[in-house]
């Protein structure tokens, strides 16, 4: 495989990864307010939404390669789609992992979501910095890079903020 195909590959996936990321955290913010919910359930949204992104997201890609290749998908297509676009998931379970503490009383279902959003925007930013490493940036601009996409995360805790408080 060529390099710049792997670079692809590599740079498709940390996408897929930072977007299951902000769509966590979208989800996050909603069940912040849904006070009634056990820590399962919440985990449960997270994770079964990352999910449901997944295929939402696996979908449109297929119809999209189908419209611009001007031929019918397989089975390996779909595969590959769904390979592709797996870290959505992952970054889905990532964030729930704050929540486990719950089951046991270690701590509220409210600090397990304010940490789950926390971990949210630390990934954003190790994921920043990721990407400018990938790219040869000096340290400088991945220091920018880091800090622009932890401020996606930071805007979306914002946001949640504004509407639940």
């Amino acid at each position: 495989m060529e390099s710049s195909s792997l670079e692809r590959i590599n740079g498709h996936r940390l996408s897929e990864f930072i977007y299951g990321t902000v769509m966590g955290m979208v989800a996050i913010a909603g069940i912040s307010s849904e006070s009634h919910l056990t820590w399962l359930q919440a985990a449960a949204l997270i994770v079964v939404g990352a999910g449901a992104i997944w295929i939402a997201h696996a979908y449109s890609e297929l119809i999209s390669q189908r419209i611009a290749g001007g031929r019918r998908l397989d089975g390996r297509d779909l595969y590959e789609v769904l390979r592709g676009s797996w870290p959505i998931v992952v970054a889905g379970f990532v964030l729930a992992i704050p929540l486990l503490p719950v089951a046991v009383g270690l701590w509220s279902l409210s600090t397990g979501l304010w940490l789950a959003s926390a971990l949210g925007v630390v990934i954003l930013g190790i994921l920043g910095l990721v990407a400018g490493k990938v790219t040869n940036e000096a340290w400088p601009r991945r220091i920018v890079w880091a800090a622009l996409t932890a401020g996606l995360g930071l805007v979306i805790v914002a946001a949640e903020l504004a509407v639940h408080h």
